[in-house]
Protein backbone atom coordinates (compact mmCIF):
# COMPACT_ATOMS: atom_id res chain seq x y z
CA UNK A 1 0.00 0.00 0.00
CA UNK A 2 1.17 3.64 -0.32
CA UNK A 3 0.55 6.39 1.40
CA UNK A 4 3.01 9.62 2.16
CA UNK A 5 6.35 8.82 3.66
CA UNK A 6 5.51 10.14 7.25
CA UNK A 7 2.90 6.90 7.87
CA UNK A 8 4.36 4.64 5.06
CA UNK A 9 5.36 1.99 7.35
CA UNK A 10 2.02 1.76 9.25
CA UNK A 11 0.07 2.05 5.97
CA UNK A 12 1.79 -1.22 5.20
CA UNK A 13 0.64 -2.95 8.36
CA UNK A 14 -2.59 -1.04 9.25
CA UNK A 15 -3.96 -0.30 5.73
CA UNK A 16 -7.69 -1.87 5.65
CA UNK A 17 -8.87 -0.90 2.77
CA UNK A 18 -11.04 -1.33 0.11
CA UNK A 19 -11.88 -0.74 -0.50
CA UNK A 20 -12.99 -2.30 0.19
CA UNK A 21 -14.41 -2.97 -2.28
CA UNK A 22 -17.68 -2.36 -2.24
CA UNK A 23 -20.85 -3.02 -4.42
CA UNK A 24 -24.11 -1.18 -5.20
CA UNK A 25 -27.24 -1.62 -6.73
CA UNK A 26 -28.82 1.71 -7.71
CA UNK A 27 -32.13 0.41 -9.04
CA UNK A 28 -35.12 0.41 -5.85
CA UNK A 29 -38.09 1.70 -4.99
CA UNK A 30 -37.68 4.72 -2.82
CA UNK A 31 -39.20 4.11 -0.11
CA UNK A 32 -42.39 6.10 1.39
CA UNK A 33 -41.91 5.84 5.26
CA UNK A 34 -39.01 5.46 7.74
CA UNK A 35 -37.61 2.14 8.17
CA UNK A 36 -34.08 2.27 9.24
CA UNK A 37 -35.83 1.75 13.25
CA UNK A 38 -37.03 -1.96 12.06
CA UNK A 39 -34.22 -3.23 9.95
CA UNK A 40 -32.77 -6.58 11.26
CA UNK A 41 -29.83 -8.73 10.19
CA UNK A 42 -30.14 -12.45 10.03
CA UNK A 43 -26.23 -13.41 9.89
CA UNK A 44 -25.43 -16.86 8.75
CA UNK A 45 -21.55 -18.19 8.25
CA UNK A 46 -20.31 -19.01 5.37
CA UNK A 47 -18.15 -22.48 5.36
CA UNK A 48 -14.18 -22.17 4.90
CA UNK A 49 -13.80 -25.43 3.05
CA UNK A 50 -11.84 -25.42 0.19
CA UNK A 51 -9.39 -22.43 1.31
CA UNK A 52 -5.98 -24.38 0.97
CA UNK A 53 -2.56 -23.15 1.68
CA UNK A 54 -1.92 -19.43 2.21
CA UNK A 55 -5.69 -18.84 1.70
CA UNK A 56 -6.99 -20.71 4.60
CA UNK A 57 -5.41 -17.79 6.74
CA UNK A 58 -7.67 -15.35 5.43
CA UNK A 59 -7.21 -12.22 3.13
CA UNK A 60 -8.38 -8.68 2.53
CA UNK A 61 -9.05 -6.02 0.12
CA UNK A 62 -9.79 -8.73 -2.13
CA UNK A 63 -12.19 -7.79 -5.19
CA UNK A 64 -15.78 -9.78 -5.29
CA UNK A 65 -18.94 -9.73 -7.40
CA UNK A 66 -22.30 -11.20 -7.20
CA UNK A 67 -23.24 -12.55 -10.08
CA UNK A 68 -26.99 -14.49 -10.42
CA UNK A 69 -26.81 -15.09 -6.83
CA UNK A 70 -23.32 -16.96 -7.13
CA UNK A 71 -20.40 -15.42 -4.79
CA UNK A 72 -16.97 -14.76 -6.17
CA UNK A 73 -13.99 -13.41 -4.60
CA UNK A 74 -10.70 -12.86 -6.48
CA UNK A 75 -7.17 -11.71 -5.66
CA UNK A 76 -6.30 -9.94 -1.93
CA UNK A 77 -3.58 -10.00 0.89
CA UNK A 78 -2.11 -11.06 3.83
CA UNK A 79 0.45 -11.72 5.72
CA UNK A 80 1.58 -15.81 5.45
CA UNK A 81 4.18 -15.61 8.07
CA UNK A 82 5.15 -12.41 10.25
CA UNK A 83 4.32 -9.27 10.19
CA UNK A 84 6.56 -6.50 8.51
CA UNK A 85 8.28 -5.34 11.26
CA UNK A 86 9.19 -8.81 12.29
CA UNK A 87 10.65 -9.24 9.16
CA UNK A 88 7.54 -10.78 7.17
CA UNK A 89 6.24 -9.49 3.59
CA UNK A 90 2.46 -8.98 2.71
CA UNK A 91 1.73 -11.38 0.27
CA UNK A 92 -0.88 -10.76 -3.08
CA UNK A 93 -2.92 -13.58 -4.48
CA UNK A 94 -4.53 -14.25 -8.08
CA UNK A 95 -6.58 -17.05 -6.91
CA UNK A 96 -10.46 -16.43 -8.41
CA UNK A 97 -12.52 -18.41 -5.95
CA UNK A 98 -16.57 -19.14 -6.49
CA UNK A 99 -18.50 -20.10 -3.13
CA UNK A 100 -20.72 -23.20 -4.15
CA UNK A 101 -23.59 -22.78 -1.77
CA UNK A 102 -24.76 -26.61 -2.36
CA UNK A 103 -22.00 -27.84 -1.61
CA UNK A 104 -20.51 -25.51 0.85
CA UNK A 105 -17.01 -24.97 -0.17
CA UNK A 106 -14.99 -22.43 -2.17
CA UNK A 107 -13.13 -23.53 -6.18
CA UNK A 108 -11.19 -21.98 -8.02
CA UNK A 109 -12.04 -21.14 -11.23
CA UNK A 110 -9.37 -18.67 -12.29
CA UNK A 111 -6.80 -16.43 -11.83
CA UNK A 112 -6.55 -12.59 -12.27
CA UNK A 113 -4.16 -10.89 -14.89
CA UNK A 114 -1.62 -10.49 -11.94
CA UNK A 115 -1.95 -10.84 -7.85
CA UNK A 116 -3.48 -7.51 -6.65
CA UNK A 117 -5.59 -6.00 -4.12
CA UNK A 118 -6.89 -2.65 -2.40
CA UNK A 119 -9.05 -2.12 -5.92
CA UNK A 120 -13.15 -1.75 -6.43
CA UNK A 121 -15.95 -3.74 -7.36
CA UNK A 122 -18.87 -2.69 -8.68
CA UNK A 123 -21.84 -4.17 -10.13
CA UNK A 124 -23.03 -3.10 -13.57
CA UNK A 125 -25.94 -4.66 -15.71
CA UNK A 126 -23.78 -7.67 -17.24
CA UNK A 127 -21.76 -8.79 -14.14
CA UNK A 128 -18.94 -6.37 -12.59
CA UNK A 129 -16.21 -4.38 -12.95
CA UNK A 130 -12.99 -4.90 -11.02
CA UNK A 131 -10.65 -1.53 -10.80
CA UNK A 132 -7.71 -0.57 -10.10
CA UNK A 133 -5.79 -2.09 -6.69
CA UNK A 134 -2.05 -2.15 -6.07
CA UNK A 135 0.38 -5.44 -4.78
CA UNK A 136 4.13 -5.42 -3.98
CA UNK A 137 5.22 -3.53 -6.72
CA UNK A 138 3.08 -1.52 -8.41
CA UNK A 139 -0.14 0.38 -8.41
CA UNK A 140 -2.58 -0.61 -11.03
CA UNK A 141 -4.73 1.35 -13.04
CA UNK A 142 -6.42 -1.51 -15.51
CA UNK A 143 -10.13 -2.41 -14.91
CA UNK A 144 -11.63 -5.80 -15.76
CA UNK A 145 -14.77 -6.59 -16.82
CA UNK A 146 -16.28 -9.96 -15.16
CA UNK A 147 -18.91 -12.16 -16.23
CA UNK A 148 -20.05 -15.84 -15.81
CA UNK A 149 -21.18 -18.33 -18.31
CA UNK A 150 -23.72 -20.88 -16.97
CA UNK A 151 -20.84 -23.49 -16.69
CA UNK A 152 -19.57 -21.05 -14.00
CA UNK A 153 -16.32 -19.92 -16.35
CA UNK A 154 -15.26 -16.58 -15.20
CA UNK A 155 -14.47 -14.40 -18.36
CA UNK A 156 -12.59 -11.04 -17.96
CA UNK A 157 -12.73 -8.24 -20.36
CA UNK A 158 -10.36 -5.80 -20.74
CA UNK A 159 -11.99 -2.50 -19.38
CA UNK A 160 -10.59 1.14 -20.32
CA UNK A 161 -7.76 1.54 -17.62
CA UNK A 162 -8.41 4.61 -15.02
CA UNK A 163 -6.44 7.65 -16.03
CA UNK A 164 -3.94 7.29 -13.19
CA UNK A 165 -2.76 4.09 -10.93
CA UNK A 166 -5.10 3.97 -7.91
CA UNK A 167 -5.57 2.04 -4.98
CA UNK A 168 -7.05 1.96 -1.59
CA UNK A 169 -9.97 3.89 -2.82
CA UNK A 170 -13.55 3.73 -3.37
CA UNK A 171 -16.44 3.04 -5.95
CA UNK A 172 -20.03 2.89 -6.77
CA UNK A 173 -22.58 2.22 -9.96
CA UNK A 174 -25.51 3.71 -10.59
CA UNK A 175 -27.42 2.27 -14.00
CA UNK A 176 -24.55 2.51 -16.28
CA UNK A 177 -22.54 4.67 -14.46
CA UNK A 178 -19.86 3.62 -12.36
CA UNK A 179 -17.78 6.21 -10.10
CA UNK A 180 -14.20 6.60 -8.31
CA UNK A 181 -13.01 8.32 -5.84
CA UNK A 182 -10.19 8.79 -2.95
CA UNK A 183 -7.18 6.39 -2.37
CA UNK A 184 -4.09 7.09 -3.67
CA UNK A 185 -3.90 8.67 -7.06
CA UNK A 186 -0.41 7.75 -8.88
CA UNK A 187 1.05 7.25 -5.68
CA UNK A 188 -0.21 10.28 -3.72
CA UNK A 189 -3.64 10.80 -1.26
CA UNK A 190 -5.99 12.46 -3.46
CA UNK A 191 -9.44 14.59 -3.34
CA UNK A 192 -10.16 13.16 -7.42
CA UNK A 193 -13.46 11.36 -8.42
CA UNK A 194 -13.61 10.01 -12.00
CA UNK A 195 -17.12 8.35 -14.08
CA UNK A 196 -17.65 6.50 -16.54
CA UNK A 197 -20.58 5.27 -18.70
CA UNK A 198 -19.87 1.71 -19.43
CA UNK A 199 -22.04 1.79 -22.25
CA UNK A 200 -20.74 5.24 -24.34
CA UNK A 201 -17.18 6.06 -22.62
CA UNK A 202 -13.82 4.88 -24.23
CA UNK A 203 -12.17 6.79 -21.05
CA UNK A 204 -12.69 8.11 -17.41
CA UNK A 205 -13.74 11.67 -17.22
CA UNK A 206 -12.42 13.36 -14.35
CA UNK A 207 -15.27 15.45 -11.88
CA UNK A 208 -14.93 17.82 -9.61
CA UNK A 209 -12.96 17.08 -6.83
CA UNK A 210 -14.30 16.36 -3.33
CA UNK A 211 -13.63 19.36 -0.63
CA UNK A 212 -11.89 18.77 2.45
CA UNK A 213 -8.86 16.38 3.28
CA UNK A 214 -7.96 13.48 0.83
CA UNK A 215 -9.96 10.14 1.52
CA UNK A 216 -8.02 7.03 2.30
CA UNK A 217 -10.25 3.73 2.31
CA UNK A 218 -13.66 5.44 2.21
CA UNK A 219 -17.08 4.59 1.54
CA UNK A 220 -18.86 5.36 -1.65
CA UNK A 221 -22.58 4.88 -2.24
CA UNK A 222 -24.99 6.56 -4.93
CA UNK A 223 -29.18 7.06 -4.22
CA UNK A 224 -31.00 7.93 -7.28
CA UNK A 225 -33.96 10.20 -6.03
CA UNK A 226 -36.85 11.35 -8.57
CA UNK A 227 -34.22 10.29 -11.64
CA UNK A 228 -31.49 12.53 -10.06
CA UNK A 229 -28.15 10.93 -9.01
CA UNK A 230 -26.45 11.67 -5.92
CA UNK A 231 -23.00 9.84 -4.53
CA UNK A 232 -22.66 9.99 -1.15
CA UNK A 233 -19.03 9.78 0.46
CA UNK A 234 -18.30 8.88 3.89
CA UNK A 235 -15.32 7.65 6.23
CA UNK A 236 -12.23 7.42 5.18
CA UNK A 237 -8.71 8.49 6.69
CA UNK A 238 -5.64 10.74 6.14
CA UNK A 239 -1.92 10.28 6.91
CA UNK A 240 -0.65 13.33 7.02
CA UNK A 241 1.85 15.60 5.23
CA UNK A 242 3.98 18.57 5.74
CA UNK A 243 1.25 21.07 5.46
CA UNK A 244 -1.26 18.84 7.78
CA UNK A 245 -1.70 16.21 10.58
CA UNK A 246 -3.44 12.98 10.32
CA UNK A 247 -7.04 13.38 10.41
CA UNK A 248 -9.82 10.80 10.67
CA UNK A 249 -12.97 12.01 8.17
CA UNK A 250 -16.31 12.61 9.77
CA UNK A 251 -17.92 14.60 7.21
CA UNK A 252 -20.33 13.28 4.83
CA UNK A 253 -20.21 14.57 1.29
CA UNK A 254 -22.99 14.37 -1.36
CA UNK A 255 -22.24 15.15 -4.71
CA UNK A 256 -25.20 15.69 -7.14
CA UNK A 257 -23.94 14.51 -10.43
CA UNK A 258 -26.38 16.99 -12.87
CA UNK A 259 -25.28 19.97 -10.66
CA UNK A 260 -21.79 19.05 -10.47
CA UNK A 261 -21.64 20.34 -6.95
CA UNK A 262 -20.55 18.99 -3.71
CA UNK A 263 -22.22 19.56 -0.76
CA UNK A 264 -22.08 18.46 3.09
CA UNK A 265 -25.11 16.20 3.84
CA UNK A 266 -24.27 15.27 7.46
CA UNK A 267 -21.42 14.07 9.87
CA UNK A 268 -20.53 10.73 11.05
CA UNK A 269 -21.79 11.60 14.80
CA UNK A 270 -23.04 8.41 17.30
CA UNK A 271 -26.70 10.16 18.28
CA UNK A 272 -25.94 8.12 21.95
CA UNK A 273 -22.99 9.41 22.64
CA UNK A 274 -22.45 12.58 20.13
CA UNK A 275 -19.23 11.47 19.38
CA UNK A 276 -17.41 11.16 15.76
CA UNK A 277 -17.05 7.65 14.95
CA UNK A 278 -14.66 6.36 11.87
CA UNK A 279 -15.85 4.44 8.82
CA UNK A 280 -12.23 4.07 7.84
CA UNK A 281 -12.03 0.68 6.10
CA UNK A 282 -15.70 0.03 6.26
CA UNK A 283 -18.43 -0.76 3.63
CA UNK A 284 -21.38 0.28 3.00
CA UNK A 285 -24.45 -0.08 0.22
CA UNK A 286 -27.55 1.93 -0.17
CA UNK A 287 -31.41 0.53 0.41
CA UNK A 288 -34.24 1.63 -1.32
CA UNK A 289 -32.72 4.43 -2.61
CA UNK A 290 -32.55 6.22 0.60
CA UNK A 291 -30.53 4.13 3.42
CA UNK A 292 -26.76 3.59 3.34
CA UNK A 293 -26.19 0.70 6.02
CA UNK A 294 -22.57 0.58 7.19
CA UNK A 295 -20.55 -1.93 8.46
CA UNK A 296 -17.60 -2.43 10.42
CA UNK A 297 -13.98 -0.24 10.19
CA UNK A 298 -11.31 0.61 12.22
CA UNK A 299 -12.13 2.65 15.56
CA UNK A 300 -11.90 6.71 15.52
CA UNK A 301 -9.62 7.25 18.84
CA UNK A 302 -7.34 3.73 18.48
CA UNK A 303 -6.56 4.17 14.70
CA UNK A 304 -5.94 8.18 14.89
CA UNK A 305 -3.68 7.34 17.66
CA UNK A 306 -1.48 5.11 15.79
CA UNK A 307 -1.13 7.25 12.78
CA UNK A 308 -0.59 10.38 14.58
CA UNK A 309 2.18 8.60 16.30
CA UNK A 310 3.83 7.29 13.46
CA UNK A 311 3.39 10.46 12.10
CA UNK A 312 5.38 13.00 15.12
CA UNK A 313 7.72 10.06 14.69
CA UNK A 314 8.64 10.81 11.00
CA UNK A 315 8.13 14.34 11.02
CA UNK A 316 10.03 15.26 14.14
CA UNK A 317 13.54 16.92 12.64
CA UNK A 318 15.28 16.65 16.16
CA UNK A 319 15.47 12.72 15.14
CA UNK A 320 18.29 10.93 13.39
CA UNK A 321 17.07 8.29 10.58
CA UNK A 322 18.30 5.70 12.95
CA UNK A 323 16.40 6.84 15.92
CA UNK A 324 12.81 7.04 13.67
CA UNK A 325 13.93 3.79 12.83
CA UNK A 326 14.16 2.41 16.24
CA UNK A 327 11.10 4.55 17.52
CA UNK A 328 9.05 3.42 14.54
CA UNK A 329 9.99 -0.25 15.47
CA UNK A 330 9.28 -0.07 18.98
CA UNK A 331 5.98 1.20 18.58
CA UNK A 332 5.10 -1.38 15.96
CA UNK A 333 6.36 -3.91 18.64
CA UNK A 334 3.78 -2.43 20.95
CA UNK A 335 0.60 -1.54 18.48
CA UNK A 336 0.80 -4.55 16.37
CA UNK A 337 0.99 -7.32 19.12
CA UNK A 338 -2.08 -6.33 21.61
CA UNK A 339 -5.14 -8.58 21.64
CA UNK A 340 -8.15 -7.76 19.09
CA UNK A 341 -10.27 -6.52 21.38
CA UNK A 342 -7.82 -3.72 22.10
CA UNK A 343 -8.47 -1.85 18.42
CA UNK A 344 -12.01 -2.14 18.75
CA UNK A 345 -13.05 -2.48 15.38
CA UNK A 346 -16.72 -1.41 14.66
CA UNK A 347 -19.42 -3.56 15.74
CA UNK A 348 -21.97 -1.03 14.99
CA UNK A 349 -24.55 -1.58 12.14
CA UNK A 350 -25.53 1.85 11.47
CA UNK A 351 -27.93 3.22 9.25
CA UNK A 352 -27.69 6.63 7.86
CA UNK A 353 -31.15 8.14 6.70
CA UNK A 354 -29.88 10.44 3.57
CA UNK A 355 -33.75 11.75 4.09
CA UNK A 356 -33.45 13.15 7.59
CA UNK A 357 -29.72 12.34 8.15
CA UNK A 358 -30.15 10.50 11.54
CA UNK A 359 -28.09 7.45 12.44
CA UNK A 360 -29.92 4.42 14.03
CA UNK A 361 -27.58 1.48 14.90
CA UNK A 362 -29.66 -1.78 13.85
CA UNK A 363 -27.63 -4.55 15.24
CA UNK A 364 -24.31 -4.51 16.82
CA UNK A 365 -22.32 -7.94 16.54
CA UNK A 366 -18.48 -8.97 16.16
CA UNK A 367 -19.50 -10.58 12.84
CA UNK A 368 -19.39 -7.02 11.47
CA UNK A 369 -16.43 -5.86 13.59
CA UNK A 370 -13.79 -6.39 10.46
CA UNK A 371 -11.83 -3.68 8.39
CA UNK A 372 -11.08 -4.14 4.95
CA UNK A 373 -13.59 -6.41 4.03
CA UNK A 374 -14.94 -6.83 0.81
CA UNK A 375 -19.00 -6.47 0.21
CA UNK A 376 -21.30 -7.55 -2.62
CA UNK A 377 -25.08 -7.86 -2.32
CA UNK A 378 -28.18 -8.12 -4.11
CA UNK A 379 -31.11 -6.70 -3.03
CA UNK A 380 -31.52 -6.99 0.84
CA UNK A 381 -29.06 -9.82 1.27
CA UNK A 382 -25.06 -9.12 1.15
CA UNK A 383 -22.00 -10.80 1.75
CA UNK A 384 -19.39 -10.05 3.75
CA UNK A 385 -15.95 -11.29 2.66
CA UNK A 386 -13.31 -11.71 5.24
CA UNK A 387 -11.58 -9.04 5.81
CA UNK A 388 -9.43 -7.99 9.59
CA UNK A 389 -9.76 -8.91 12.85
CA UNK A 390 -7.17 -6.45 13.99
CA UNK A 391 -3.90 -5.00 11.95
CA UNK A 392 -1.92 -7.58 10.23
CA UNK A 393 -4.40 -10.67 11.45
CA UNK A 394 -7.00 -11.60 8.56
CA UNK A 395 -10.29 -14.25 8.76
CA UNK A 396 -10.80 -16.59 6.32
CA UNK A 397 -14.63 -16.41 8.01
CA UNK A 398 -17.23 -14.93 5.39
CA UNK A 399 -20.51 -13.74 6.20
CA UNK A 400 -24.19 -13.87 4.65
CA UNK A 401 -26.82 -11.48 5.91
CA UNK A 402 -30.15 -11.32 5.21
CA UNK A 403 -32.17 -7.76 5.90
CA UNK A 404 -35.03 -8.38 7.70
CA UNK A 405 -37.71 -5.11 7.86
CA UNK A 406 -40.93 -5.71 10.18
Amino acid sequence: MKMNSAVSFISRLLIIASMATIMFSCNQTKSETSKNNTMKINWSELSTEGLMGDLSKGISAAYAALIDGKLIVAGGANFPENLGFEGGTKAFYDEIMLYDKVAEEWKIIGQLPTPSAYGVSVPVADGAIWIGGNNEKESLKSSYQVSLSSSNEILLKSFPDLPFPMDNFSGCSSGDFVFVAGGNVNGRSSNAIYSLDTKTDSEWVELPQYPGIPRMQPVLTSIETEGKIFIYLLGGFFGGDDKQKPAMATEILKYDVDAKEWSIAGEQIDPETGKPFSLGGATAFSIDNRYILCLGGVNYDVFLDAITTQYNISSNSKLTSEEKKVQNLNFSKHYMTQPVEYYKFNSECRVYDTFTGEWTTIDNTTDAARAGATLVYEGNRFYAVQGELKPGLRSPVSFKGDIITD
